[in-house]
């Protein structure tokens, strides 16, 4: 299910990056009619930062981020097996704390009727929404192979 999950989220991710394609692309044309897209850097910001936490979950399930593998290799394999345990605790630790933050953003942003200072006035919640959502899901899926690696199974 969390597989699923974090795929369809990477689509959705990579459907948000073609947007902003697209989105400039327009700009770009409708300059040489000294057209513009109001906003559009705003814009274009919320969908990277809504792609780039949508894609968190499925690049950390499919083990391609960044990872310090220098840290995990010790002559010990007890050694290197408990590095592993709490490295993956305290990123868990400090997602659980990012979408904590993330959700209570949201929630006052939605309370209080927040909007963007752009030229057009876009609500802020929503965008949050999606960031406190994508980041709950990577605490889980971090969280969840944690666990794996706590059984031996990773």
């Amino acid at each position: 299910m969390l597989n699923k999950l974090n795929a369809f989220n990477m689509k959705v991710s990579i459907l948000l990056i073609v947007a902003i394609f697209l989105l400039v692309l327009s700009q770009i044309v409708l300059r040489l009619f000294n057209l513009y897209i109001p906003s559009l850097n705003e814009i274009c910001g919320y969908l990277l930062i809504s792609s780039f936490f949508l894609a968190l979950g499925y690049s950390f399930e499919q083990e391609k981020h960044i990872r310090v593998a220098l840290v995990f290799e010790f002559d010990n394999p007890n050694l290197s097996h408990y590095a592993q345990v709490v490295s993956y605790l305290t990123a868990t630790l400090i997602c659980t704390f990012i979408s904590y933050a993330c959700i209570q953003l949201t929630l006052d942003s939605y309370h209080f009727h927040e909007v963007s200072s752009g030229e057009i006035a876009i609500l802020e919640w929503p965008i949050q929404a999606i960031m406190a959502y994508a980041s709950c899901v990577t605490t889980i899926t971090i969280a969840f192979k944690g666990l794996e690696v706590l059984r031996g199974h990773s």
